[in-house]
């Protein structure tokens, strides 16, 4: 069997995986083959949009078509819709399928997609899961609409709810503070309303520089900042149109988007999809991402990919949202979903923990495997209550059976940490836990990380 055979019959393998009808089970990476993804939630569902790589023997970057993928719990994925490029302007056949990004205003959900580096169109469906028709039949951005490049797309809605595009490729050769580009859209979405303005930054050529333009944009907002990112890389701005400033890297490269999700920040990035180790053959992995006190992102290494096996993240292969009563403690920052007042913040003793918990506020923990019967839970926690309170650790909801409870005594601070156990009344079984916070008025405890032990 030769070796062209091989990469062949590998790839239709992967592929097949991914796009075969009906839920596919899947962690880190959670889609091989695909790259340039951005996240989108609705309706308590994560929507990823992606454009395909044909093969590992392709030459350059060969993408026949987009898909979208849905996610409940970030482990299970369902492929809602393949959009070919026949059913576009672009016409059957095209092999320029690159980066997507979708929005919803009105009931109606718009689907914008790159026509290589070239222009930018828009489809428009009922659903995020389609079917989407080309409503312009012509690009939305057409290629010789700036000296840009009018491609790679960000949806943004403001707090004020008016929507953007952000487009383009920074510091394009030749051309001195030529930047992304950002346009508002009229409301039927398929327009633009204003002339589109340069995103500017505090170097020259953005992220890029005079011998090389950086593409693989992304734009987002946390706690009232812009954030301008190229892969793993951003810059910040308190104003829509910029300057952005302070370049800073999150720690993983790739065509990257961040999202919020149940209360948690995750980054999905592309990266070599492996074994093949082709740049134009690609993977979609997912990591937690996290603020520090000073609004730098960070990316939790523990599920990062890494070109080398030695420097990849313990957890990276058992993805987010995935837990083991095996591994030595799980972090607090790791919850897949919150409901309170409580917040995610950079914790004293190294790390994150999460602050601000008060009475009835919880954390969700699904898919906590290799608990064994009547297992005990450690809790790593400070507290300056001084009635203290205590943890429910109940399954599969916040009201559900109860497995046993932990009291939390006054630490003297905040700042001070105990370790408090209390052994459960579980079957060995993959947990669905839900960590409910008890107790009287004001914070009543900030919580490190927990951990199993027989």
């Amino acid at each position: 069997m030769n070796r062209k055979f091989f990469l062949n019959l590998a790839s239709l393998v992967i592929s097949g995986l991914i796009v075969s009808a009906g839920p596919c089970m899947a962690q880190n990476p959670i889609i091989k083959g695909y790259a340039d993804a951005h996240m989108k939630i609705w309706n308590g569902r994560m929507y990823v949009s992606a454009g395909k790589d044909s093969s590992p023997e392709a030459k350059g970057f060969s993408m026949p078509y987009w898909s979208i993928f849905s996610s409940a719990d970030l482990v299970n994925w369902t492929l809602e819709v393949t959009i070919d490029p026949k059913d576009t302007y672009l016409g059957p056949g095209y092999g320029g399928c690159w980066a997507t990004d979708i929005a919803s205003y009105k009931g109606k959900y718009y689907f914008y997609f790159s026509n290589k580096n070239e222009a930018t169109g828009v489809l428009r469906a009922d659903l995020p899961r389609g079917p989407y028709s080309d409503v312009l039949k012509k690009p939305l951005i057409p290629a010789d609409l700036s000296v840009n490049h009018e491609y790679d797309p960000t949806l943004f809605t403001d707090d004020d709810g008016l929507h953007y595009i952000i487009f383009g490729r920074d510091g394009q050769l030749g051309k001195d503070l030529i930047h992304y580009q950002i346009a508002r859209l009229n409301e039927d979405m398929i327009s633009l309303a204003e002339k589109p303005h340069d995103l500017l930054t505090d170097k020259p050529f953005g992220f890029g520089d005079k011998n090389r333009a950086r593409d693989h944009q992304y734009f987002h907002k946390y706690q009232g900042t812009y954030y301008l990112s190229c892969a793993g890389a951003y810059m910040t701005s308190d104003h829509l149109y910029g300057p952005f400033k302070n370049e800073r890297h999150t720690g993983q490269n790739g065509h990257s988007s961040f999202c919020e999700y149940n209360g948690q920040w995750y980054h999905m990035y592309e990266w070599t999809c492996e074994p093949f180790g082709i740049r134009s053959y690609r993977q979609v992995s997912i990591t937690y991402l996290h603020y520090r006190d000073n609004g730098d992102m960070v990316d939790d290494v523990n599920f990062l990919q890494s070109s080398s096996v030695a420097k990849e993240g313990i957890y990276f292969k058992t993805g987010v949202g995935n837990y083991s009563a095996a591994w030595d403690k799980i972090e607090a920052e790791w919850f897949f979903k919150r409901v309170g007042v409580l917040v995610k913040k950079e914790c004293p003793e190294g790390g994150f923990e999460i602050q601000n918990i008060h009475n009835n506020d919880f954390l969700n923990f699904p898919n906590v495997k290799n608990l064994g019967t009547n297992c005990t839970v450690n809790f790593r926690v400070s507290s300056a209550n001084p009635a203290g309170g205590s943890i429910e650790i109940r399954q599969d909801s916040e009201s559900g059976a109860l497995l046993g409870k932990c009291n939390i005594s006054n630490s003297g601070s905040s700042t001070t940490y105990q370790t408090i156990s209390c052994q459960l009344k579980n079957s060995a079984a993959v947990a669905n836990l839900f960590l409910v916070f008890k107790g009287g008025k004001d914070e009543l405890c900030r919580l490190n990380w927990f951990s199993f032990s027989k």
